[in-house]
């Protein structure tokens, strides 16, 4: 995932982070809000928003959505870890949305839409590379929110790091041709427009 990357004006950038802490337990943040908990099997409970009162406080849709991808994906990681005897003490997520928001504010022909999601996932884990890959591809496999993704063709990018480090042990493209991502053609259109 870059970080600090500049995309075009119209390109709305949601933020997610989660936190893994007993075997089946996740919270998710974003910036200044209550967090979402996700708590196997007795489901998620949204933290007590603040006074809305116009103001747009709380979680969005978009938000819930990446939680609801990371915690689904956290889970999946305990089971399958387990399944495979697969030690690690703890799970970091971060999953970014970016969306052509134009459709949704001011122009009739087009349909918002996901242009790309990162979804990077940081284990703190002695396991090896290999093992740590084999982990990344059965939870591809298992998870239902990767696999409602990967149906819809949502363009995305899922990185798997050992904790510390900024280099991907494994990383699996979904719904992405050859060539450029589209946040990197993003990245490339809004440095084109602020030359201008």
């Amino acid at each position: 995932m870059k970080e600090a990357a500049t995309y075009p004006d119209y390109i709305g950038v949601s933020e997610v982070t989660t936190r893994s802490f007993e075997q089946m337990r996740v919270e998710a943040y974003f910036e200044g809000q209550p967090s979402l908990m996700f708590d196997e099997p007795e489901g998620f409970d949204v933290g007590d928003p603040p006074d809305l009162r116009g103001r747009s406080r709380g979680w969005t849709p978009v938000h819930a959505q990446l939680a609801a991808l990371a915690g689904c994906t956290s889970i999946t990681i305990a089971v399958v870890a387990r399944d495979q005897e697969f030690a690690y003490r703890e799970l970091r997520t971060k999953a970014r949305s970016l969306i052509d928001v134009r459709g949704f504010h001011f122009d009739l022909h087009l349909q918002p839409q996901y242009e790309q999601i990162n979804f990077d996932l940081m284990l703190d884990t002695r396991e090896s590379s290999r093992r740590v890959r084999g982990l990344a591809k059965e939870t591809h496999r298992r998870c239902p929110q990767l696999g409602l993704f990967r149906l819809a063709k949502i363009p995305m990018v899922v990185g798997w790091y050992r904790a510390g480090s900024s280099r991907p042990l494994f990383e699996e493209q979904l719904g992405i041709g050859s060539g450029n991502t589209p946040e990197q053609s993003l990245i490339v259109r809004a440095q084109r427009e602020r030359s201008r």
